[in-house]
């Protein structure tokens, strides 16, 4: 499997444009359409760990096809759009949603409410 075809599978598996997933990642949409179509034919390990670190499939595989696909358990679509914006905001906007994550935490918490998901 090349390169490419692995490039279609995380767009497919994801539900992402192309556009979308270079913007992501920082890269230009042509780049992503010449890996796609093949045009270049390996990409850098630091590419490869940001494609790990936000969509969960490991560098090894990524690079070469082979081992373990995923590397983390997949992210939901909505978990995956909520780090995109989250990617974009200021540090005093991402702090404050930590600061509400913690109190929904506290509240779950005094309720006796289970946190597996």
């Amino acid at each position: 499997m090349t390169l490419g075809e692995r490039i279609k599978i995380i767009l497919s598996e994801r539900n992402i444009k192309q556009v979308d997933f270079a913007s992501t990642l920082g890269v230009s949409a042509n780049y992503v359409n010449q890996l796609v179509n093949e045009k270049k034919l390996n990409i850098s390990d630091t590419l490869a760990k940001l494609i790990e670190e936000t969509y969960g499939y490991s560098v090894q595989w990524i690079i070469t096809g082979e081992g373990e696909k995923n590397s983390t358990p997949s992210l939901s679509a909505a978990k995956i759009e909520f780090l995109k914006k989250i990617q974009k905001m200021p540090d005093d906007e991402v702090a404050a949603l930590l600061a509400f994550a913690n109190s929904l935490d506290s509240v779950k918490k005094s309720l006796g409410m289970d946190d597996k998901k």
